[in-house]
């Protein structure tokens, strides 16, 4: 019941770097120093300006792997306009529970923390199975 637009893999976009052998950890210099490809950030803000314009109730979902701060905040706030992120974290934390763990390991802890690990306000489309693993054999 809804239209829009999903952004595949984003991280390679936002990064010169192409996000490859980084493991970002929240700190703002991470995602705006050197490394940030200011080019793909105007894109994705007009893409996201021109698609909310056009369509007002269309949905824009960002797959981004990296945690880029503003990707959900709106474009005439600084953001990138982003509807949504797409939590990547929690097909990867089951599959690797699946693949690693009995059932009695599973650390209930880290399957909270993986569940409500975003950032304050942003909104987030959360599943447990991503095409992602069946690319891979998972």
């Amino acid at each position: 019941g809804f239209d829009g637009f999903r952004f595949d893999g984003i991280t390679s976009m936002l990064y010169q770097s192409h996000g490859i052998g980084k493991g970002y950890t929240g700190g703002y210099h991470e995602y705006f120093g050197g490394d940030a490809d200011i080019d793909s950030h105007i894109y994705l803000m007009l893409a996201n300006d021109l698609i909310h314009n056009i369509v007002p109730s269309a949905v824009t979902v960002g797959e981004d792997v990296s945690g880029m701060p503003t990707l959900c905040r709106p474009v005439e706030d600084g953001g990138f306009g982003f509807d949504y992120r797409l939590a990547m974290a929690i097909p990867d934390m089951f599959i690797k529970m699946l693949k690693e763990q009995t059932d009695e390991g599973w650390d209930m802890g880290n399957i909270v923390h993986t569940l409500t690990n975003r950032r304050y306000k942003e909104k987030v489309i959360g599943y447990v199975e991503s095409h992602d693993q069946a690319i891979v054999g998972d």
